[in-house]
């Protein structure tokens, strides 16, 4: 489990894969998948100034869900008897599927006095990121970690119809997640 400092959301991973020890730098090579969750709600608003005889008041609320899904390269190695540094590396894709709902009101006589609609789009755009922690070998199987990732993804313009101009620019690129979880080890 992490949390993504720009967004201020939780993100959720899971990993499964293989983790060889060298003997003689007495460190670890792992290649994982890891699939990860996080969520994004946004809205907008605009309210004309009260002096605009027939301003449009529109809204919109945009909901978006991000799923990476990367393999994973880990190097592991021992600071002292249980404690550990890692550092590695992800690459893959994040499947975005946003939905959103967007309404306009306007002071004007019907028929044309307002509107509304939905929308939901799936978009699949680059993510990857680099990594570095700790980790504490609670027993030969089971470890705890803690550690930081940068993330880069490509992030997707989404288009809402309440205006021409209106758009949302979704993603994560940027964006820090501070990460603390657990391993058992096969």
């Amino acid at each position: 489990m992490g949390y993504l400092t720009d967004l201020e959301e939780p993100m959720y991973t899971l990993h499964a894969g293989m983790e060889r020890t060298d003997s003689q730098s007495r460190g670890s090579h792992a290649i994982y998948l890891e699939v990860g969750f996080a969520q994004d709600e946004a809205s907008y608003s605009f309210d004309p100034p009260p002096p605009i005889a027939g301003g449009r008041v529109e809204r919109a609320k945009i909901e978006l869900n991000i799923v990476p899904v990367t393999l994973n390269y880990k190097y592991e190695a021992p600071l002292t008897e249980r404690l550990n540094y890692y550092l590695g590396l992800g690459l893959g894709v994040a499947i975005l599927d946003s939905s959103y709902d967007w309404s306009w009101t306007q002071a004007i006589e019907p028929p044309d006095n307002e509107g509304s609609g939905s929308d939901d789009q799936t978009n699949t755009k680059f993510y990857g990121h680099v990594f570095a922690g700790l980790s504490y070998d609670v027993s030969d199987a089971f470890e705890i970690f803690g550690g930081a990732r940068y993330i880069f993804m490509d992030d997707a313009d989404l288009r809402i119809d309440v205006t021409d101009a209106s758009k949302y620019t979704a993603g994560i690129n940027g964006d820090i997640l501070l990460e603390l979880g657990a391993r058992y080890h096969f």
